[in-house]
């Protein structure tokens, strides 16, 4: 019988990729009572198909995290910014990650859950990385405030106001994923991208089912009380596989091509001189008229002129463009493309990333939450590419 059958759980971020696939884990599998957390009710389409409570509500609300939390046995806090500027989703991810865990201190829940990233370390060597490597700021928003919102859980661990375990998973992905899933896809739709040295680089990944495995082993296993845990799957993949197996699903030419570091950080300064000046002139050619802006805005070219956007202009200019043309921040349908493909450009950062050669251990978890990985990365992407066929991603 599961060590959760019958506890009341709460889940927030449960209308996302991997809160979603947690709360049907929970309620199929495991039997428990499950409060589903979300910032609205169109957020919970995904799992209101379940005996769930839904709960509207926000992650930096303490009042709502204290009702959502009261009486519950164990929380994932499975939530992070996703909506208006970078400095608000930073403070999102570590206010909201203080707040929980002032609730669960105040109900004395018996297990928090928090989820992290592998992009707390930084920028790492290559090689096989564990949790005993050192810390470190990538140097983007997202990943450094997930590194200021783990010290914070943590320290609440080691001062005994609530057990908490840390979880770090790398590059998930499966149905309903978002960054390696659903806009690789898109990405791949909408022009070519860069693999630095020819995809050399190690992709270090795991299945969504993998990681959600890992998670309900965290919430009962006493040994996971104080501790982080990389969770991955056995053996990276190179970036050339990985992208390689979405090219695969799209059944068409090739979307990759190969740089060198140098080269990607050529195309990276081009990029950053042209793009400005073409919005600007799009901003100009728009302005006062919303059918005519409308309309512009779903061709290919400009579709594809967001994506580039978004990965090569400061924030300060995204929200300013975002505001100026009524841009939401939800991607846009991508359109087929035909004839020459963009380059998609690399930032100096994620260049870095991509070339790097680390292999991520999972012994710890192995040891103390008996973790073992169901999914390679053949079944892993045969799922995921079934899902993508069903959702009309691919054809």
């Amino acid at each position: 019988m599961s060590l959760l059958q019958g506890k009341r759980v709460l889940v927030t971020g449960a209308g996302g990729f991997i809160g979603g696939r947690l709360v049907e884990r929970l309620v199929l599998e495991q039997g428990a009572e499950v409060r589903a957390l979300v910032r609205s009710v169109a957020g919970a389409v995904r799992v209101a198909r379940f005996p769930v409570t839904v709960l509207r509500g926000d992650v930096t609300d303490a009042g709502a995290l204290a009702e959502a939390a009261r009486d519950c046995d164990a929380i994932f806090h499975c939530a992070y910014g996703t909506s208006g500027s970078q400095k608000h989703r930073s403070w999102v991810n570590r206010e909201g990650t203080r707040r929980i865990l002032d609730a669960a201190a105040a109900a004395k829940v018996r297990r928090v859950v928090y989820l992290s990233t592998l992009m707390v370390y930084g920028k790492t060597a290559d090689g096989d990385l564990d949790e005993t490597a050192p810390r470190r700021r990538f140097g983007n928003e997202y990943s450094d405030s997930k590194l200021d919102a783990e010290e914070t859980a943590l320290g609440y661990a080691r001062a005994g106001k609530v057990p908490v375990t840390v979880l770090q998973p790398t590059a998930v992905y499966g149905p309903y994923g978002g960054v390696w899933t659903e806009t690789v896809l898109r990405t791949l739709e909408s022009g070519r991208v860069i693999l630095i040295d020819g995809g050399r680089g190690l992709c270090n990944h795991v299945y969504v089912d993998d990681l959600v495995s890992a998670m309900l082993l965290a919430a009962v296993r006493d040994e996971a009380v104080g501790e982080a845990f990389l969770v991955s799957a056995e053996e990276p993949v190179t970036w050339t596989e990985m992208y390689g197996r979405f090219e695969r699903m799209l059944e068409g030419e090739s979307r990759t091509v190969s740089m060198t570091q140098e080269e990607a950080r050529a195309h990276w300064k081009q990029s950053q001189r042209e793009h400005p000046r073409a919005l600007g002139e799009l901003l100009r050619a728009v302005k006062g008229d919303r059918a005519f802006r409308d309309r512009l805005m779903r061709t290919r070219e400009l579709l594809t002129l967001r994506e580039l956007a978004s990965n090569t202009l400061p924030e300060a200019w995204q929200q300013r463009i975002k505001g100026r043309l009524g841009m939401g921040s939800a991607p846009a349908p991508v359109a087929r493309p035909s004839g020459d493909l963009p380059i998609h450009p690399l930032s100096p950062l994620m260049i870095g990333f991509f070339s790097t050669r680390s292999r991520v251990r999972i012994d710890k978890a192995k040891r103390l939450l008996g973790f073992r990985p169901a999914f390679d990365f053949e079944a892993g992407m045969d799922l995921t590419e079934r899902w993508a066929r069903w959702a009309n991603l691919v054809p």
